[in-house]
C-alpha cells in the first residue's frame, strides 16, 4: 500500500514538472525575403562568410554549416576551405542581440469646481440658477520611465556571387524572455534554417517549449 502511495506521489511530481514546463516557451521568429524569379541549385557549391573579429558569429559558422546540409544543401563550405572564385552562392552570418529602448510615460489627474453656475434661466415669473457648478480635469502628476525590449537574431544574407546580387535574406529571432536558456543560439539555428522556404517570403512567429527541468524565474 505504502509503495502504491509512492509511485502515485512520483507520477504526480513528474505530470506537475512536466506541466509546468510547457508554459516555459521562447517566443519564436521567421522573416525571409527572396528574389522570385531565383531558380536556387541545392548542389552548387556554397561558403558560408562571417566575420573574424565577431567571436559571437564565428562560433556558430560550423553549426550553421551542418544544419545547411541537413536542410539538403549538399556543398556547403566555410569561408577558407573553398575559394570564392569557385563557389556560386555566398551567404554571411551574423548572430546577435539587439536591445531597443522605448519610453512609457502616464499621467494622473484630478477634477475641480470652478465655482461658477454653469446656467441660470426664466422659469413662468422665476429666475433660477443650477446649484450645480462646472467640473473640469487637470493634470497633477506626470511620470516617465525607460523600458527596454531584448531581442536575439541570427541572419543568412544570402548572395549570387555570379551575379553579384542578393538572392535571400533571413532572419530568425527570439523575443522578449528567454529564461536564462543557454543552448538559445543552438536551437534558434536549427529551428531558422530547417524552416527555409526557396519558394517565397514569409514572416510568423512560433514558440519554442522549453525542457520542464528548465525553470523560468
Amino acid at each position: 500500500m505504502i509503495r502504491f502511495i509512492s509511485l502515485r506521489v512520483v507520477a504526480i511530481v513528474v505530470f506537475a514538472l512536466v506541466f509546468l514546463g510547457c508554459s516555459n516557451r521562447l517566443s519564436m521568429g521567421y522573416y525571409s525575403a527572396i528574389e522570385k524569379s531565383y531558380v536556387f541549385n541545392a548542389n552548387a557549391p556554397i561558403v558560408v562568410m562571417y566575420d573574424k573579429g565577431d567571436l559571437l558569429s564565428s562560433s556558430y559558422v560550423d553549426l550553421i554549416v551542418y544544419n545547411l546540409q541537413l536542410k539538403g544543401f549538399t556543398s556547403v563550405y566555410k569561408q577558407g576551405d573553398l575559394a570564392l572564385s569557385r563557389a556560386k552562392n555566398a551567404i554571411y552570418i551574423r548572430a546577435f542581440r539587439s536591445l531597443q529602448a522605448f519610453p512609457s510615460t502616464s499621467f494622473s489627474y484630478s477634477s475641480f469646481d470652478d465655482g461658477v453656475a454653469p446656467a441660470c434661466y426664466w422659469y413662468g415669473s422665476q429666475f433660477y440658477c443650477s446649484s450645480k457648478t462646472n467640473k473640469f480635469f487637470a493634470i497633477t502628476g506626470y511620470s516617465e520611465s525607460l523600458n527596454y525590449l531584448s531581442s536575439y537574431h541570427i541572419t543568412l544574407d544570402w548572395y549570387d556571387l555570379n551575379l553579384k546580387k542578393r538572392i535571400l535574406y533571413i532572419d530568425g529571432s527570439v523575443n522578449g524572455k528567454t529564461c536564462g536558456y543557454t543552448p538559445l543560439f543552438r536551437d534558434l539555428i536549427a529551428h531558422t534554417i530547417a524552416r527555409i522556404d526557396l519558394r517565397r517570403s514569409e514572416r510568423y512567429q512560433y514558440y519554442l517549449d522549453l525542457p520542464y527541468y528548465w525553470g523560468c524565474d
